[in-house]
């Protein structure tokens, strides 16, 4: 037991001597996942949004159209998604030919007394020849309305029927001025039908929190080429001479991993802190959202995930037998990884095959863990699969240096 843990100190001193190397490898890495972060939420942002400028002619002396059009700029179901241009006819044809609006729509005049009277002066609706998609979308919406304008003419013209019918028409007048008051409302206020619940890619993280911990875990991927030269430095002699006296391979590689993902949480913890200290001193305008918490249970996760992640380190460099073909084998797999596990764009983006190959990997367990900076809990899943990647690849690093001794 003596020297089991004397060789446990040893381990523990030589991968904190190996800190300073760590830490400028962070500052680089740290950056380049900046950059990273930075290009993937300007991804999202720019990508997932439709827009549609559509060129309105509307006639001069109308004041019911005019009315009628402000009203529609202004419902929040539309002014998000949609730019009227009020513009002449001219205009209006040849933005369309430049491709500057995806379409046009002629109000006629006397437009809304019609639609009231039951007239059904059509709106003329010009799209372009060769629509693309958001034309197409575009052209889905417009039908859906123009259905829901016949809906309400037929509600008319069944209760005029009706009270024509039972010798009512006197009240037709008051009766139609009150159901087209309803159907307005409905039509203004539609979003009341829906109980609307927002998704997040992100889960319980915001778009910024998503992107500082899919950093730090790219940081920690990246840490894995600086360790190269720690992992396969151990003397051949000193394993040989510690099996002689009894101690295992499974015991040297756990207290190697041990230590080595200890002296990487003690880093990255005091790199977290530091950089809180100065965003909150320096930074008072800074948000909120994203300054995180450094409690004992979210330092735990930290090193938790660190630990699955230094024991995967160790598992590839033990496989491919040197430190160039584990640098060469940790980056193709660590480029895999970091996309298949939503590290770059949220899973909710990424083809099936690549969501099906994440599930796999650890780094989407690790970042999981890591949104306990933000008092996000890590499900039990995600913490049940860092601790069985972290046993299992010590297992596999064992296994190979058992294999290397016997050859």
């Amino acid at each position: 037991m003596r020297r089991r843990f004397f060789y446990l100190l040893l381990q523990l001193k030589a991968a904190f001597k190996f800190i300073p190397r760590l830490f400028a490898g962070t500052i680089l890495f740290g950056f380049l996942a900046f950059c990273i972060g930075y290009a993937g939420s300007r991804s999202i942002e720019g990508g997932t949004r439709l827009f549609f400028k559509v060129a309105v002619v509307l006639p001069d002396d109308d004041s019911l159209v005019n009315i009628g059009f402000n009203m529609l700029t202004q419902m929040e179901s539309l002014k998000d998604y949609c730019e009227f241009i009020q513009t002449d006819r001219d205009s209006a044809e040849t933005m369309l030919k430049n491709g500057e609006v995806y379409g046009i729509v002629y109000i006629p005049e006397g437009f809304v007394e019609d639609v009231l009277n039951g007239r059904n002066t059509p709106a003329v609706v010009m799209l372009p020849d060769n629509p693309g998609i958001e034309t197409s979308i575009f052209r889905a919406v417009l039908n859906a309305g123009s259905d829901t304008l016949a809906y309400v003419q037929s509600g008319i013209y069944a209760m005029t029927d009706a009270y024509n019918h039972f010798g009512l028409s006197d009240r037709i007048m008051e009766s139609s001025d009150k159901l087209n008051d309803h159907y307005i409302r409905f039509v203004i206020n539609r979003s009341t039908m829906y109980d609307i619940r927002t998704v997040s890619a992100t889960g319980a993280l915001s778009q910024a929190q998503f992107y500082i911990c899919s950093g730090m875990v790219i940081v920690i991927l990246f840490l894995g080429f600086l360790l190269g030269s720690h992992i396969t430095g151990e003397n051949p002699k000193t394993r040989v001479m510690l099996k002689r006296s009894g101690v295992g391979y499974m015991y040297t590689c756990s207290c190697r991993i041990l230590a080595t993902a200890l002296s990487c949480t003690c880093l990255l913890a005091a790199v977290l802190l530091v950089v809180r200290l100065l965003l909150v001193n320096t930074v008072p305008s800074f948000s909120t959202d994203l300054l995180y918490e450094l409690s004992p249970q979210s330092i735990f996760f930290l090193f938790l995930g660190i630990t699955a992640a230094v024991s995967f380190f160790f598992a590839v460099y033990s496989l491919a037998g040197s430190g160039l073909y584990g640098m060469l084998l940790l980056f193709c797999i660590n480029v895999v990884m970091i996309y298949c596990s939503g590290l770059l764009l949220p899973t909710a983006y990424l083809p099936n095959i690549a969501k099906h190959i994440g599930r796999v990997l650890p780094a989407a367990y690790i970042k999981d863990l890591f949104g306990s900076l933000y008092n996000a809990m890590p499900s039990a899943a995600s913490i049940c699969a860092c601790v069985a990647a972290a046993a299992v690849f010590s297992a596999i690093s064992a296994l190979a240096d058992s294999r290397k001794e016997i050859r």
